[in-house]
């Protein structure tokens, strides 16, 4: 099982139920909430949210081979 680590919380991705990305083009800035199942729901800081798409892109990027 693949987990999200950020800080001190690891989130396993299959606990993930949706993600809504938010970006500033011209700020460089890219924002990530997550849906957990269960209803829950983590909006990410900026340090957080490219932690989460560097993992997210390689977890991608290793299912497909690509």
């Amino acid at each position: 099982m693949t987990i999200f680590e950020f800080g001190r919380h690891k989130v396993p991705f299959a606990d993930i139920h949706d993600i809504n990305v938010v970006y500033k083009y011209h700020d460089n800035e890219i924002y990530v909430d997550l849906e957990l199942n269960g209803g829950a729901q983590l909006s990410l800081n900026l340090p957080d949210s490219l932690t989460f798409m560097e993992q997210f892109i390689r977890k991608i990027r290793e299912e497909k081979n690509a």
